[in-house]
């Protein structure tokens, strides 16, 4: 073993030292890459959606009131509080499409498939979480006009769901 190990310390000695390394890295490179070609593949994990583009409207909508709850209770003024959402339509999936355009001006659109059979079998291009339609906010505060503005405002920033589209009133503790 050991006249193998000094033919090749012999090898980077002298005047060729450079090249000679230059060639043994290019070597060990050569054969890294040929390696790698018999190690298999990982399977690519399957991209997980966010938890709340994986929910349902009705979890989507559930998922949204506690978050509301939650922050409204810490608003001052508001005390305990309940919140209703409603969703005007489910969640919406839009599929990639590849358009062509001919010579005449005229075009051709058509979804992308994907060859392995999946599911779903065509190419998603983004999933949009269902819309919010009305939110229905009951709080102790909420007799007080300052307190049901404040609230209107925030629930508003947070849905998209419109001043007009937000209701904000008192709630009574049923002993």
């Amino acid at each position: 073993m050991k006249p193998y190990l000094q033919k090749l310390l012999e090898l980077f000695k002298g005047e060729k030292k450079l090249l000679n390394l230059t060639v043994a890295a290019g070597i060990l490179g050569m054969l890294l890459i040929g390696i790698s070609e018999w190690i298999p593949e990982r399977q690519p994990e399957q991209a997980t959606e966010s938890t709340v583009s994986a929910l349902s409207a009705a979890e989507y909508a559930s998922e949204l009131e506690t978050r509301l709850e939650t922050l409204i209770q810490q608003m001052e003024g508001a005390g305990n509080v309940r919140v209703m959402v409603t969703m005007a339509e489910s969640s919406r999936t839009v599929y990639a499409t590849d358009t062509e355009t001919d010579g005449n001006g005229s075009t051709r659109s058509e979804h992308l498939l994907l060859a392995d059979g999946s599911s779903p079998p065509a190419l998603v291009e983004t999933t949009q979480l269902p819309q919010v339609q009305g939110v229905a906010v009951l709080c102790e505060g909420g007799d007080n006009a300052a307190v049901q503005a404040r609230i209107t405002e925030m629930v508003d920033v947070l849905t998209g769901a419109g001043a007009s589209h937000i209701s904000v009133e008192r709630l009574t503790l049923q002993q």
